[in-house]
């Protein structure tokens, strides 16, 4: 009786899937052809999961075209979650280019867009370089959603909003959610709340003036967190000239439209009227209001705080994890960088680069603290 042997490929294929099957992952499974058996047409895009994308550019974008098409298949599989893209919208948008390129879609299990949204954020807060303005934006988007999901108790794809339990639920699951994101990027509770209403500022820019948040991500709208965070507050009517206004170097805005929406804003408006109701001689504070003012002095004075070395040290230590992955994943998909003599001289000459830089970092480091012992 004759037994039917599994090729390598075939078996690797099933290890994978087997792996990914432990982590809830759904993979679509191959054709005897080597395809997928799902269709280029039956990806969708969300606008809402495609804008938490920090997009590569166009250098990027045109080296990994060059890449599929020189391994004649896409490396990194497209991941979904009811068949909407959560990561992998550039390669789809090569696919549509060189259609016959093979393809790997991996379905993800996500109780709701919230989570979703969670794990596109965290995704990317992971994967590459973010300028500070895109982490800012995304942790602020994490915690939005962190808060959506545990005022979200209906059904699975309903709004909570629409479920109307978002105002029934105890004003604390948002602090807790604050404080959890907080505690998984190693920052603050009002860092995390600045970052949700600069996010929210981003979001009301980019609706009035298409690409304006690109500009803001990017640096190239150069404005203070404040002023990002208030255009969300300004009326939509105004908003793109206010935009407009904050798109001109410094030197050249008309301070009569930045000024109309410098006001003070939620935090001192709720000091203000606190103080007016302690002159009125009112006898307590409610839960919500102690809870409003802690919030607001966080918001107000934390920031002078955060400017030191040690709240930097995450960034430190999430620069130092990048430059590992990114070489491991360079090996991994490339062996021959290894193995192929004219890349191991650019490769060495590289890491004769990185451990110079890192050795006069550690002289200064040796200095500074031998400085500082001859001072005590």
């Amino acid at each position: 009786m004759r037994t039917s042997r599994k090729t390598p490929l075939e078996g690797g294929r099933k290890s994978m899937q087997r792996e990914r099957h432990k982590n809830n992952d759904i993979l679509f499974h191959f054709r005897k052809d080597g395809l997928p058996m799902t269709k280029l047409s039956q990806l969708k895009i969300d606008p809402e999961f495609q804008n938490q994308i920090n997009p590569p550019s166009f250098e990027e974008t045109h080296q990994l075209e060059m890449n599929i098409l020189k391994e004649e298949r896409v490396l990194n599989p497209i991941i979904t979650w009811n068949g909407y893209i959560v990561d992998g919208h550039t390669r789809y948008q090569i696919l549509r280019k060189y259609p016959f390129i093979p393809f790997e879609v991996i379905e993800k299990e996500f109780s709701s867009r919230y989570e979703a949204l969670v794990w596109i954020c965290k995704n990317q807060l992971g994967r590459r370089n973010l300028t500070p303005e895109q982490k800012k934006f995304l942790i602020g988007k994490q915690a939005e959603a962190e808060k959506q999901i545990k005022s979200f108790h209906g059904n699975q794809y309903t709004l909570a909003s629409e479920s109307g339990l978002v105002q029934n639920e105890p004003d604390r699951t948002k602090h807790g959610s604050r404080s959890k994101v907080a505690a998984e990027h190693g920052t603050s509770e009002s860092y995390v709340y600045r970052a949700e209403q600069f996010a929210k500022g981003v979001e009301a820019a980019e609706e009035a003036v298409p690409g304006a948040q690109k500009e803001i991500l990017s640096g190239k709208i150069r404005a203070s967190d404040r002023e990002i965070s208030s255009i969300a507050k300004v009326p939509k009517e105004k908003r793109p000239e206010v935009v407009a206004e904050l798109r001109k170097p410094k030197g050249e805005r008309d301070s009569s439209i930045t000024d109309s929406y410098s006001s003070p804003s939620k935090d001192n408006e709720f000091i203000t009227t606190f103080k007016q109701d302690i002159q009125g001689h009112k006898k307590g504070l409610n839960k919500e209001e102690k809870q409003n003012l802690k919030d607001a002095v966080k918001s107000i004075y934390s920031p002078r705080r955060l400017a030191d070395g040690e709240a930097m040290m995450c960034e430190i230590q999430g620069a130092q994890e990048d430059f590992v992955r990114r070489w491991e994943m360079c090996f991994r998909e490339y062996p021959d960088i290894l193995t192929e003599p004219k890349n191991n001289e650019k490769l060495l000459i590289f890491i004769d680069r990185a451990s110079r830089y890192l050795q006069t970092v550690k002289d200064r480091l040796n200095n500074d603290g031998n400085q500082n012992s001859q001072t005590v």
